[in-house]
């Protein structure tokens, strides 16, 4: 069956209007100060307090933790969870982390031991990297670097879309700012897909069709066990979930480039409208619906990988930086436990 025949037949409806409570926010109406949450002053003598416990590295493949010592860190972790990522904006900074009490090492320590409280971590890359870095590492085209090794500003989007199961949340922390640029920005899915559906509803059930997404896998690598693809649609909608069950899968370099893959069709013009599209919705030159924050060192920005695309502004490192001095962010991605 092809595609359009999906669309037109057994395709899923595109979700109903969803209202501004439920996630359909826009940076005019946002209550944006809701999106900085400090660390409480209990919660940093809590880490304080078990130092000892916060200076073991935390390895790429991110190790169990026991964080029995740390029943505050878990009240906090179930407190935002409630409020910030399955409410409210969808997305949050947990501000406080002092450079200047902890260390690098102490910080990543306490960001995975909160995302292990959150969700369990998944795989980002390779075979067992849970615990990852975004930095520019400054790669050469041929390398296909993903869009976390770049120093680009990119595209809003949501993360791990060329996974079959996307994650549900994703962490990162700034471990270093950059000299210039790196600010975060956020929009609502759901006020991207209520635009989509008052002005271009036909073009909006595009997007619900199947598409092809280019996996960035190194060639020599492609395997049946790792394929070069991903089929799935762009969005997709839950009705038995309400508001909370309309989700976007999206990065657009991913689906523009897939043609260029071997025995992958071309987009067809109306699939190209409605990527054009969406992207120019998202893109929000206008600034109406996205929120922008700056991240500094000791940040930890949490987001519902559903409800908000992000993205963020092009970075660049001072030119005498060394490579272990520019920006580095760490990133976990999450997947809700039973």
């Amino acid at each position: 069956m092809s595609d359009r025949a999906e669309r037109a037949g057994d395709a899923p409806r595109p979700a109903p209007p969803i209202a501004e409570r439920e996630g359909a926010w826009d940076a005019g109406a946002a209550n944006v100060a809701s999106a900085v949450v400090p660390v409480s002053p209990e919660l940093l003598d809590e880490l304080q307090r078990n130092g000892a416990l916060l200076g073991h590295p935390v390895s790429a493949d991110g190790a169990s933790v026991d964080n029995a010592a740390f029943p505050r860190l878990r009240r906090e972790a179930g407190r935002l969870l409630r409020t910030c990522l399955d409410a409210g904006l969808g997305f949050v900074i947990l501000r406080g982390l002092d450079p200047g009490l902890f260390s690098a090492t102490e910080m990543e320590n306490v960001f995975w031991r909160l995302c292990n409280i959150l969700g369990e971590p998944i795989v980002q890359k390779g075979r067992a990297i849970r615990f990852g870095r975004v930095a520019d590492l400054k790669l050469p085209a041929e390398a296909r670097p993903r869009y976390h090794e770049t120093g680009v500003g990119g595209s809003m989007h949501t993360d791990s879309p060329i996974m079959e199961q996307v994650a549900d949340l994703v962490g990162l922390l700034c471990v270093r700012s950059a000299a210039k640029g790196g600010e975060s920005k956020f929009v609502s899915v759901a006020r991207v897909h209520n635009i989509l559906l008052r002005h271009a509803e036909d073009l909006l059930a595009e997007l619900y069709g199947t598409f092809y997404f280019d996996r960035r896998i190194p060639l020599g690598a492609v395997s049946r066990e790792n394929p070069a693809l991903l089929r799935a649609p762009i969005f997709t909608y839950d009705p038995k979930l309400g508001a909370r069950g309309l989700r976007l899968r999206w990065q657009p370099e991913y689906v523009w480039q897939a043609p260029e893959l071997p025995g992958v069709p071309p987009l067809g013009e109306r699939q190209k409208l409605a990527l054009h599209l969406l992207e120019g919705v998202l893109e929000d030159k206008a600034g109406a619906i996205t929120i922008r924050l700056p991240m500094q060192a000791g940040d930890m920005q949490l987001l519902n990988n559903h409800a908000v695309a992000h993205g963020r502004t092009a970075f660049v490192d001072s030119p005498e930086a060394a490579e272990s001095s520019g920006r580095e962010m760490r990133r976990v991605w999450l997947r809700r436990r039973p």
